[in-house]
This record gives C-alpha cells, sequence and structure tokens, in this order.
C-alpha cells in the first residue's frame, strides 16, 4: 500500500469525523462552522495516523517515512491540543457559531432522555430552555458583529449587599430579566384579539411575543407576569410594542433572511437593558 494511498486514508477520515460531530446537534438551524471542532478534527486525524500507521508497519517498509510520520502526527497533535485549549484563534464571533451547536447538544440530550425523577425533568426543561433563549441571542449578536455593531457599555446591576432571605425575594436583578415562553393560552388572558401573529425563538418553543395582528396590540411574559402591549412607531423597527417600562421592536432580516431565522426581537427597559434575539415571525390567516 502507497504513502499516497495512507496519506488520503486519515485526510479522508479527519474530514468525516469533523462532520460526524455535528450529528448530535438538536436542529438543522443550530449548524454552524466551528473552528474549535476543526482542530478536534485534526487532533483526531494526527491520533489515527499513529494508530494505524503502528498497526500497519508490515505495509510499510520504509523506516525513514515511517519516523517522519509519527514526527508530524506528534507535532499536529501537540499544536491542535494547543488551540482547542488555548482558543488563542477564536474570536467573539468564532465562539458564538462554535457554542450554538454546543448549546444544540444539550437541547437534544435534555429534550429526550428517558427522565422519571421530575426533580430531574425540572432541571432539564430549564436547560432546555436556557439554552434555546442563548441560542437566539447569540445569534443576533453574530448578526450585530458581522456588521461591526459593537457597545462599550452594558447594563450591570448594582453589587450584592448583606440583607435578609425577604430582601432577597423582593430584588430583582434586571440583567437576568429575559422575555419568557408564553402559551396561545396564556397570550388570550391579556389580549382581547384573538392572538395571530408570533415570534419564536426557535419553532420547537413556545413564543415569547404575541400580537393580535402584525400591528396589533401585543403581549410577553417577562418574571412570572403577563404584560399587555401597545403597539407603537417603531422607529428603525418594522413594528415596535411598548408597556410601561420596557420596548420591544420587530425587525424582519430582509435580504439576511435564511433557514436559521427571518427577524429579529430587540427587548428594551428603561432601566439600560438590552437585549435582542434572532427567530421566526409569522401570522396566521384570520378565521372565516
Amino acid at each position: 500500500m502507497s504513502y499516497t494511498r495512507f496519506g488520503l486514508m486519515i485526510l479522508t477520515s479527519t474530514v468525516v469525523m469533523f462532520i460526524l460531530m455535528y450529528l448530535n446537534t438538536y436542529a438543522w438551524e443550530h449548524l454552524f462552522f466551528s473552528e474549535t471542532r476543526v482542530y478536534m478534527a485534526i487532533l483526531m486525524g494526527a491520533s489515527m495516523a499513529v494508530i494505524m500507521l503502528s498497526y500497519m508497519l508490515g505495509m510499510y517498509p520504509n523506516r525513514a517515512v515511517n519516523v517522519a510520520i509519527y514526527i508530524a502526527a506528534l507535532i499536529v497533535f501537540a499544536v491542535s491540543l494547543w488551540l482547542v485549549r488555548s482558543q488563542v484563534t477564536v474570536s467573539g464571533e468564532s465562539y458564538m457559531r462554535a457554542m450554538i451547536p454546543h448549546h444544540s447538544i444539550a437541547v437534544m440530550t435534555s429534550e429526550r432522555a428517558q427522565i422519571r425523577d421530575p426533580r430531574v425533568r425540572k432541571l432539564a426543561d430549564e436547560i432546555i430552555e436556557a439554552q434555546r433563549r442563548e441560542i437566539a441571542e447569540m445569534r443576533y449578536l453574530i448578526g450585530e458583529v458581522d456588521k461591526g455593531d459593537f457597545v462599550q457599555t452594558i447594563h450591570e446591576d448594582p453589587p450584592a449587599r448583606v440583607g435578609t432571605v425577604r430582601d432577597a425575594l423582593n430584588n430583582t436583578l434586571i440583567s437576568a430579566l429575559d422575555p419568557a415562553p408564553l402559551s396561545e393560552a396564556q397570550a388570550e388572558e391579556a389580549l382581547e384579539a384573538a392572538p395571530r401573529c408570533r415570534f419564536n425563538r426557535s419553532p420547537e418553543s413556545d413564543p415569547i411575543l404575541w400580537a393580535a395582528g402584525e400591528r396589533g396590540p401585543g403581549v410577553m411574559q417577562l418574571n412570572g407576569v403577563i404584560i399587555p402591549l401597545e403597539a407603537a412607531a417603531g422607529g428603525d423597527a418594522d413594528t415596535s410594542w411598548r408597556a410601561e417600562g420596557l420596548t420591544t421592536e420587530l425587525r424582519p432580516l430582509g435580504e439576511e433572511a435564511d433557514w436559521r431565522s427571518d427577524s429579529e426581537l430587540i427587548f428594551a427597559l428603561d432601566q439600560g437593558l438590552t437585549v435582542g434575539y434572532r427567530g421566526f415571525w409569522s401570522c396566521a390567516a384570520p378565521a372565516g
């Protein structure tokens, strides 16, 4: 067997291993290129070169070439391991592109594991919601970074203080607030007209915004409270809703829309917190 064929075999195996690392993602829209996975595939390819050559030394009699392969494989292994662990080449955007499929794995295992204990099921459901929220937020931030929209400051909660349990229960950390999923039945409690439009962070989860038409009143859930929203002029946004203390803007992605997302929702509190998500905006046809 020729050394060229051996090299092609290792190269093919490395590419296949890189592809296989994406098979445990939950949904197609969670597939993003990951530098870290490239380095891991190369690391595994280098390991495979050493293992396969060691088993097939009888088929490759050139001692000098074999030694060169071992040395090259060890160098590639060491460099790729350093790149994986140091993350020296990973920028903020690359970090998020790598974290989305990583989060997707957590969604898949948490949703499909055969869990009987209600405490573990509750924990798994909380993980699913957190991962889906963060995936939608990372999609939004990737778009912002791609456009060069960087911020210098973000909202920060005041430092912790000494107090009682009652103080802790009455204390709301603004930076931790996010719109929570809201079922259609819950939305109907706060909307006079039937909710027809909705924004989903992912197709599998309940929407975080319902509206009675594209420019009608809306509703969202925040910190366990269902909040009615009034439609308002949106400025740069296609549609905007407002309640006392908060503004929510919907922005269709236009040419940027793809199978991963078609709109972005920006949630802003007057106290300074702003969070964006990329997801899906859809409206059902009115009944009758």
